[in-house]
């Protein structure tokens, strides 16, 4: 799988969309986070601006579970030079060792399993044999590091998605969904337009379930009647829908973390792919302003550009 360099415009713009995807993904969960298991507000209710608070009692611009877990692949990344799953996974159990605020209820399983000696193989495969249907958003929400990581070889975004989802979240949907996300993250980065990005994704999940496709499919339509709930289809349908029907960053992350439920995590996913079309340099002052630690999300995105050119 392959697409057209990027122009000489895109190129130069690249470091920027790489800051937009961190920091776009880190601004869309700390905004929506207020709102989790929340019902949808309506336009005039909608909130825009990072109060905190919460069931999770967060500070203004403080991040969730989505972010912490991005900066866990992010920082394997950066120290190992290679997409590493063991390390990624250990470093996984030492975050949820040092008692998040939030953690998904599969995810803890897996991790937990690994705690205790199992192999991240077995111990996603033994979680998801307790409930074979339950497909979870949570390794979506993680998955954009890889995108950068390999945003010169697309089809690397593809093939290793999935094993980056495998690692706690096992269900093809969950893995299929991480395929589509990354390819189109890829393709905004090179400077693809929005529709360009999702056609190219959608042909990199041939293998998908006919399900996500239809997912996707009722995303381009002009409505969505579905609330990001904590099930991946539900979450990239309300994402992908809020970014291809709005036309800044601001209005897309709004749109979708105002559909409240788990509206951190549809926060990170829409910031990320806003973040790859407008670069940081669109995402509101006021917003990075009040982000948590935002100079530290840009070295790390600074860290991952130049890792990813070498």
């Amino acid at each position: 799988m392959t697409h057209a360099a990027p122009s000489p415009d895109a190129a130069e713009r690249l470091p920027d969309r790489f800051r937009g995807v961190l920091l776009g993904l880190a601004a869309g969960d700390a905004l929506g986070a207020p709102l989790e298991s929340q019902p949808a507000r309506t336009p005039e209710h909608y909130l825009t601006e990072m109060v905190g608070g919460g069931w999770q009692k967060l500070a203004p611009g403080e991040w969730t579970d989505a972010t912490e877990q991005t900066l866990c692949v992010v920082e394997s990344l950066l120290t190992k030079r290679v997409f590493d799953p063991d390390d990624i996974a250990r470093r996984f159990v030492v975050w949820m060792q040092s008692n998040p605020k939030d953690i998904g209820l599969h995810t803890r399983r897996v991790l937990d399993a690994i705690q205790k000696g199992a192999t991240w193989e077995e111990a996603g495969k033994e979680t998801q044999a307790l409930d074979p249907n339950n497909a979870p958003n949570g390794s979506l929400m993680r998955s954009a590091p890889l995108a950068l990581f390999f945003c010169r070889h697309p089809e690397y975004a593809a093939s290793l998605s999935p094993v980056l989802s495998r690692i706690t979240h096992t269900h093809p949907d969950c893995e299929w969904s991480c395929v589509f996300f990354n390819v189109a993250l890829v393709a905004l980065l090179s400077g693809l337009s929005k529709n360009e990005a999702v056609e190219l994704a959608y042909d990199a999940i041939d293998g998908a379930s006919q399900a996500l496709k239809d997912r996707i499919g009722r995303a381009m339509g002009p409505t969505c009647e579905v609330a990001p709930s904590g099930y991946v289809l539900d979450t990239l349908e309300v994402a992908l829908w809020a970014f291809l029907h709005t036309k800044t960053f601001e209005d897309a992350v709004i749109t979708a973390v105002n559909r409240g439920s788990d509206a951190d995590t549809v926060g990170a996913v829409v910031g990320a792919l806003a973040g790859a079309r407008y670069g940081m340099s669109h995402i509101p002052s006021r917003w990075l302003i009040a982000l948590k630690e935002s100079t530290f999300l840009i070295d790390y995105s600074d860290r991952l550009y130049d890792l990813a050119m070498a």
